[in-house]
């Protein structure tokens, strides 16, 4: 996921957001803890995040069956931006913006 670089400042829990497929019961993650941007100094990690104006977590889900699915996403705090959600089913090879958007699916 590509998320808007925060100052996780004013937050002294970090900077969450949940996401699940399905029913799965949702994965809580914490941007300023996975990034390393929780340790008070300005560190390589958040230089690189400020300067490509995007963070990159991952989550890793396990989908057991075929046919479409619904991927979930949760607000758990308010200053968490989204840009691009990536989904990598194998094959993704790493660029600078990121793959460009695929297909839309309705239900």
């Amino acid at each position: 996921m590509y998320l808007s670089p925060r100052n996780s400042v004013l937050t002294p829990d970090g900077l969450r957001y949940a996401v699940a497929f399905d029913d799965d019961a949702p994965q809580t993650v914490n941007v300023t803890r996975v990034t390393g941007a929780d340790d008070g100094r300005m560190n390589r990690q958040w230089e690189r995040n400020t300067s490509d104006n995007a963070t990159v977590t991952v989550t890793e889900h396990r989908v057991t069956r075929p046919g479409v699915h619904v991927l979930k996403l949760w607000m758990v705090d308010p200053t968490v931006v989204v840009q691009k959600l990536v989904v990598d089913t194998g094959g993704v090879r790493h660029s600078y913006l990121g793959p460009p958007p695929s297909r839309f699916v309705r239900r």
